[in-house]
């Protein structure tokens, strides 16, 4: 739990007089007729990597949440401009030749300042919503507060972790927790004098460290939800060329427009290491088809989008409601493709369902299964079994176009080596085209981090911490290159892990890369399907070239199945592949252990000659005999 707020603490009802007279210190006018929205840089300057960011490896997604509350705060009469920082230092990045003359902290600065000084708001709002863009997300609030503008702060990272965070951004007079775009729109209401007190909702009030605690809930309702976001303020014609949007976009030609779009909000599922509950609340609201679709439609015909990456969390949440969505899109005659990439419940995954995913433009799904081990499955309150993962997984199968993946989670608090591999046994039935894992990061305000702070298995250091970094910022890209080496010899270390054994941190990582290699790139021997060798060539090039330059598997891999479709391998992947084995111990370390050589890779025979041996202690089974 968040330690106790500073000063007065009030509920709903209480102490209005007193909320009365600080807004009007915070607000002398009485009067807010225009609002900045502000989205973030993700990172601060010391993660930035340029030239991570020069191959177009970062995120940049459109600022869907702030484009909600725009399309709110005008219809409530509120002038509101959006000023994405996030998008403005990959597009400069870009037009930088040199890593020397590129200014990250300038680039953002300016970036922000022209747009208070254009646009003159009388409150400045900004979203922050992982914990690693916390330092980035302070510096902004900084900057705002030195103007003297009030400053509002909200997002997931702030609902989590209030307290200490308006703790380290004391110049923070508003926070608006969860989904805000209601109770924004009341207190702009109430500032105004269009409405009372009574009417404030989901936010805490910092008067110089004294907070009053608003608890009245003001959450968006189905209807509300059919609100269209304002793309006119975020027009999403230049995301995809200066960043990367969902796990699925290299399917896709480089020159394709992509979006965002969300569907409903909430999930069914309670599962302990995610916190869309605390931040959406119990249940699922579901938005009119026809809403969705109408968004769908102006994304394609005024915007030119032809991809979309579906935000929701559990967007099949009501299944002959999503036939009926994806039914409509084809009715409509809607060309554009999408994915999610931010998972399905598998138990919803029907052949019906799934077939209406493929026949309306669905390019990529990820499956949310964590563990294949039954008692992890009940531990994190997943849902689902073993044997919906599988009917799923035999569904998708049907439907070559849809590159299928399953997300996968070790480390959990308890988890045995034994545990992790009925998670690779399942993974391999499953038999779908990628497995996306993932350490565990415990993220604050779930149940999980409460349990593993209780046990004492993590320290409460507050939200200043980076604990959760997500894709090219995260822990596994630095894996995938070759940057985090956690044991000398890792066959020898690997082989020593016995089955009743509960993994290390430094363990974990040699775990991530032995399912990495068994279950992503060992299959691959065995591929035939000349669709799927042309969507494992296609991620095969963009591990090698954007995601993990120079990852010795990858342009294994992308040599053997070139070969195999084109009959020659070509020549700059076996110059790129030997030069790191030369230069890498990592690597060699990793092809000695799994008995790949870059001198055989050109042998027809090969696939018959390579038989994984490499096993933890006390392990035999007939797969990896």
């Amino acid at each position: 739990m968040s330690p106790p707020s500073k000063g007065g603490v009030t509920d709903g009802c209480a102490d209005l007089e007193e909320i009365e007279g600080a807004l009007t210190r915070l607000f002398p006018e009485r009067r807010i007729a225009r609002v900045l929205l502000v989205n973030p840089p993700d990172s601060h300057a010391e993660m930035f990597q340029y030239d991570t960011a020069k191959r177009g490896r970062y995120t940049n997604y459109p600022p869907y949440g702030l484009m909600i509350l725009a399309r709110n705060l005008r219809e409530a009469g509120v002038e509101t401009e959006i000023c994405n920082l996030n998008h403005e230092v990959l597009k400069q990045c870009h037009a930088t030749d040199t890593a020397d003359a590129f200014d990250y902290d300038a680039t953002w600065g300016q970036a922000l300042d022209a747009a208070v000084a254009e646009f003159a708001p009388d409150l400045v709002c900004v979203t922050c919503m992982f914990t690693m863009t916390h330092s980035s997300f302070k510096r902004v609030c900084e900057r705002v507060v030195s103007k003297e503008i009030p400053l509002a702060i909200g997002g997931v990272h702030v609902s989590n972790d209030v307290d200490r965070i308006l703790d380290d951004i004391p110049g923070a007079c508003l926070a608006f927790l969860r989904e805000g775009e209601i109770a924004l729109t009341s207190f702009i209401r109430v500032v105004n004098g269009e409405a009372g007190c009574e009417d404030l909702a989901q936010l805490v009030i910092d008067e110089g460290g004294k907070r009053y605690n608003i608890t009245r809930e003001k959450q968006p309702t189905a209807e509300d939800c059919n609100l269209l976001p304002s793309w006119d303020l975020a027009p999403p014609e230049e995301n995809a060329k200066y960043g990367t949007i969902g796990s699925f976009y290299y399917l896709k030609p480089g020159d394709t427009r992509f979006a965002t779009i969300l569907s409903n909000r909430g999930c069914r599922a309670q599962c302990t290491f995610c916190s869309v509950r605390s931040f959406n609340g119990a249940g699922v609201r579901l938005r009119d088809v026809s809403s969705v679709v109408d968004e769908l439609e102006r994304l394609e015909n005024d915007y030119g989008v032809s991809h979309v990456m579906w935000l929701d969390d559990d967007l099949l949440k009501n299944e002959s409601r999503a036939i009926s969505l994806f039914n409509e899109m084809v009715r409509r005659g809607l060309k554009l493709t999408w994915d999610t990439t931010n998972g399905v419940i598998a138990i919803s995954c029907t052949e019906e369902v799934v077939a209406a995913c493929a026949e309306s433009g669905c390019i990529g799904m990820n499956i949310g299964m964590e563990s294949g081990n039954p008692e992890i499955l009940k531990q994190i309150r997943k849902p689902g079994k073993v044997t919906n993962f599988l009917k799923a997984a035999e569904a998708l199968r049907k439907h070559e176009q849809i590159y299928a993946s399953i997300q996968l989670m070790v480390g959990f608090p308890g988890e045995t080596m034994s545990m992790v591999m009925d998670t690779i046994e399942v993974a391999r039935e499953m038999d779908l085209d990628w497995c996306r894992i993932s350490p565990l990061q415990p993220l604050a305000n779930t149940p999980i981090y409460e349990s593993m702070l209780a046990q004492g298995l993590i320290d409460d250091v507050g939200s200043s911490e980076v604990r959760f970094a997500a894709g090219a910022f995260g822990k596994q890209a630095e894996i995938e290159q070759g940057l985090r080496l956690a044991t000398a010899d890792f066959k020898e270390v690997f082989s020593t892990i016995g089955l009743d054994q509960v993994p290390d941190a430094d363990q974990i990582t040699d775990i991530w890369f032995y399912m990495n290699y068994h279950l992503n790139f060992h299959r691959l021997f065995h591929e035939d399907r000349p669709l799927k060798v042309d969507q494992q060539i296609a991620t095969l090039i963009n591990l090698s070239d954007l995601v993990a330059p120079e990852n010795a598997f990858a342009l294994y891999f992308l040599g053997f199945l070139s070969q195999k479709r084109d009959g020659a391998i070509p020549p700059s992947v076996i110059e790129r592949l030997s030069a790191r084995l030369e230069t890498s111990e990592y690597w060699q370390s990793r092809f000695s252990a799994f008995g790949l050589s870059a001198d055989d890779l050109c042998n027809n025979d090969f696939r018959n000659k390579h038989i994984p041996r490499l096993l933890p202690k006390g392990y035999s089974n007939t797969w990896a005999a």
